[in-house]
């Protein structure tokens, strides 16, 4: 399929991220029947002080035939808000599809070349798509939250989370058709980090907007890089804990306001289990995102 595949790309302190990244995305396309396309446009929102690092490798995706945008100067805006201005570039461009991607993550070709990425179209021109997870087992990259509690995770094996669960395309790898992005007006800025993708998923599926798997391109995920995003709660860092708990509460008062206070409650028991595992500065961290969430 020809079209314009637009790449979304937000740099935090991760250049060299960025530069594998774009690498990837690079050899990709090239492994790809460049007679069907497609072109592609990546726009790199850097969101700390890099430009001249990012300026460096959009140069080599230049030589190659990518069009690159490095988009600076702004300061850190958050993760939605810059995706929402690397978007706004993209759709200037004529793209017909966003891919937001994470400076960690890499492309890995799994069939038809990065063509595939525009695959999302067949599902309607109102589409949002996730990519195939490398993880053992395979099948799409997805993620869940708990609807009463706000625990997040990954879907069961089974496919089958009840109703009480959100299943949505993994924010690392999300491909998004270009009505749909602008249907949804992009990403909620009431996100600064954390529960964007939800957010999105929960919107679409409200507007009628399906999610669709794109099983020919992979994409492997080191995860938590720039933010000490880990599940390992000794070593997750204090932004995590608290810009988690801050749009876990966000989430649930545009969403579900009469389950607030059981939301609320569970991250209190978070804030407590980080205390029990020699962290109170995590206890600390998961509290302040809670108050700050509830007052939002």
């Amino acid at each position: 399929m020809s079209g314009l595949l637009g790449i979304s790309i937000v740099n935090y302190r991760s250049a060299g991220d960025t530069a594998g990244l774009i690498r990837s995305i690079v050899a990709g396309r090239a492994a790809g029947p460049q007679a069907t396309g497609p072109r592609v446009a990546i726009a790199i929102v850097d969101n700390s002080d890099q430009a001249a690092e990012l300026s460096e490798i959009a140069g080599y995706a230049e030589r190659a035939g990518v069009t690159v945008r490095v988009i600076a100067g702004h300061g850190n805006v958050g993760y939605a808000a810059g995706n929402n201005l690397a978007a706004t570039w993209l759709l200037a461009e004529g793209a017909d599809v966003i891919w937001v991607l994470n400076p960690d993550t890499r492309i890995r070709i799994a069939g038809g070349g990065l063509a595939s990425a525009l695959d999302v179209l067949h599902a309607g021109d109102r589409a949002i798509g996730a990519t195939a997870s490398v993880a053992p087992g395979g099948g799409p990259d997805l993620g869940m939250v708990d609807l009463w509690t706000g625990q997040s995770g990954r879907p069961p094996a089974s496919g089958v989370a009840g109703s009480s669960k959100l299943v949505y395309a993994a924010g690392h790898s999300l491909l998004v058709t270009r009505r749909a992005w602008q249907d949804l007006g992009g990403f909620s800025e009431d996100f600064f980090l954390f529960y964007e993708e939800a957010d999105i998923a929960l919107r679409a599926a409200r507007m009628g907007i399906p999610t669709t798997a794109v099983p020919d391109l992979a994409v492997e995920h080191t995860g938590g890089v720039a933010t000490g995003a880990t599940a390992d709660m000794a070593a997750k860092s204090t932004t995590t804990y608290f810009h988690a708990s801050r749009s876990c509460m966000v989430f649930f008062r545009k969403h579900y306001r009469h389950r607030v206070p059981f939301a609320a409650a569970a991250r209190l028991g978070y804030a407590a289990k980080a205390l029990l595992a020699r962290r109170p500065d995590a206890a600390t961290a998961v509290i302040r995102g809670t108050v700050a969430g509830l007052r939002a």
